[in-house]
């Protein structure tokens, strides 16, 4: 009992009172022609009273707000397990949503870019670090040490580039015990009076103090001067006669050449669904105007803020790696990863592995060409199902019942394969995995079969053939109903037509058509004529039939002469 799931008299639509017993932990195939009951059965039925039964386990509080769900026409199902249901349906057409979004590695981004990106100024480019205390110090020394150097001068930023006479303010210095200041790159005496001209922008440095560096605890206090002084700066100025070099180092996320200061650095920052972090023209949108598809002129369709957008990782911002490749992105994580020194590999190794793995998995069911900004609502069915297959993969459960709706749709021959092996995968976690399906290559791969039928509507509606496949495929008298079967074992077949249509006929031309991937293309499609349009997933052809042919024959019928963009 506790190893299969057993249904007793589903009457659901068009099921004819319909019992049957399903193996745990396997792979089954729903087979059968269109409209026979497959997914009554599979979705109506179990994938329904699994979920029935999962809810009423819930609180009263939480199922008020999951509502009541009406139990199935059957009779008695034991053995079930919680279910999910991974269907055609498309996924949301909220264009904040993207397949970063979907699979949340996009959120995994946000932490790691908070956690590792290195900082750069938006107007200047220059690398900014912030840095602790003793690091300062550390980098103080080192830099002594390749110069040779036994004094340095410790100097406290106070203006940068601004413009004033700042008499006061020396007078403040002065009096707390500061002796000398550097002013526009001169040092000069706090005792003297010092005349700076007003509408000239200024550089004024207080000299904190002039350190051996072997005495550390000085060089200490000296830092630590110049830091509150000039909040978050320091400038440490070696060889001060001739030929002198200096370092300026931040405690801040602020910029020391141009003073651009950046918002506390954390996840939030990098979403264009908060206000922290999306640009303020277009709210995190990337368009203008949502319904006219107009780029924002200011983030350039990037959606976020300059600040977040100068933050990298592996010299690429946050909206650059969204925009690779599945592909691209998952070789750029696993080099990025094998560059990282022991210390950053620690505080990045759970993120790392969660978003290289659900990359992988995204490769797996054959979605490499995607790009993680790809909005959700320009998705197939096929690949929001694969998308949220691979989601489920990333996700580990164990002991779950998912039931799949056709999801080799629109999938060519090379990416079958990938699919297959995920649905394995998924079944190796010790789950049970049910697929409705009418893909040879998944049914021949299936642990076990329920062939439903024998026709459609109201002739169908019972169990043809069930068992599994190398008893199924044996046996030559049992099971002669089975219109799958028969196609599987040869008895019936398509014919390739004899005779195809030659004749002239008119034909539409296309040229230069540039839609998503499609590389200014000129194609000629004959009239009157069954066409058909073939390659990979991905290869472009939604895009030349949908986005290119179809959206300009629109625009051609309803007298709008000009073409759309993606197309002259």
């Amino acid at each position: 009992m506790q190893d299969k799931i057993i249904i007793k008299g589903a009457r659901v639509h068009n099921l004819k009172d319909v019992s049957l017993e399903l193996p745990k932990n396997k792979l089954i195939v729903f087979s059968g022609v269109s409209g026979s009951g497959k997914s009554s059965l599979a979705f109506d039925t179990i994938f329904a009273e699994g979920q029935r039964r999962y809810i009423e386990s819930l609180s009263p509080y939480a199922r008020q707000f999951l509502g009541q769900m009406d139990r199935p026409d059957v009779d008695e199902i034991t053995g079930l397990s919680p279910a999910i249901a991974i269907d055609q349906k498309a996924l949301s057409h909220n264009p904040r949503s993207i397949v970063g979004t979907l699979t949340e590695i996009y959120d995994y981004l946000r932490v790691l870019y908070a956690r590792l990106g290195e900082v750069y100024c938006p107007k200047c480019d220059r690398k900014i670090q912030k840095l602790a205390l003793d690091e300062m110090i550390d980098i103080i020394n080192k830099k002594a040490h390749e110069l040779k150097e036994e004094y340095v001068v410790i100097l406290a930023p106070v203006i940068k580039h601004r413009k004033g006479e700042y008499y006061q303010m020396f007078y403040d210095f002065l009096n707390l015990g500061f002796s000398q200041t550097r002013v526009d790159g001169k040092i000069k005496s706090l005792h003297e009076r010092l005349t700076l001209s007003r509408y000239q922008p200024h550089n004024i440095d207080i000299v904190m103090d002039k350190v051996l560096l072997k005495d550390q605890s000085r060089l200490y206090e000296a830092v630590e001067n110049a830091l509150h002084y000039s909040k978050g700066l320091v400038t440490a100025l070696f060889k001060e006669e001739k030929e002198s070099e200096e370092i300026l180092l931040s405690a801040l996320w602020t910029c020391p050449h141009d003073n651009f200061s950046f918002p506390e650095i954390e996840p939030r920052l990098f979403s264009f669904n908060s206000p922290m972090g999306a640009c303020p023209t277009c709210h995190g949108l990337g368009k203008e105007d949502i319904f006219l598809k107009n780029i924002c002129p200011d983030c350039l369709g990037k959606r976020l803020k300059p600040e977040a957008l100068s933050i990298r990782i592996g010299q690429k911002n946050i909206w650059e790696v969204t925009n690779l490749t599945i592909e691209k992105a998952y070789e750029f994580f696993i080099e990025y990863e094998s560059k990282l020194d022991s210390r950053s590999k620690t505080i990045a190794f759970s993120v790392l592995k969660e978003i290289i793995n659900r990359l992988g998995f995204l490769l797996e069911v054959g979605l490499d060409y995607l790009t993680l900004g790809r909005e959700a609502e320009t998705l197939s069915g096929g690949e929001a199902q694969r998308i949220r297959l691979a989601s489920q993969i990333g996700s580990k459960l164990s002991g779950t019942l998912y039931v799949l709706d056709e999801p080799t749709i629109g999938l060519h021959e090379r990416d079958t394969a990938k699919l297959i092996k995920t649905l394995k995968a998924l079944k190796e976690q010790n789950n049970t995995v049910i697929v409705v399906e009418h893909d040879e290559k998944t049914i021949l791969t299936s642990d076990y079969l329920v062939d439903i039928g024998p026709g459609a509507g109201r002739h169908g509606g019972e169990i043809v053939a069930i068992g599994s496949l190398d008893d199924l495929m044996s046996d030559k008298k049992k099971f002669n109903n089975s219109l799958t079967l028969k196609y599987l074992k040869g008895e019936k077949e398509i014919k390739i037509p004899e005779h195809r249509r030659h004749k002239y006929t008119e034909k539409i031309k296309i040229i230069g058509a540039r839609a998503n991937n499609l590389k200014n293309v000129d194609v000629e499609i004959p009239l009157r004529k069954f066409i058909c349009v073939t390659g990979v997933s991905g290869s472009g052809k939604s895009s030349l039939l949908y986005d290119v042919l179809y959206k300009n024959l629109t625009r051609i019928k309803s007298r709008i002469n000009k073409p759309l963009e993606d197309a002259s």
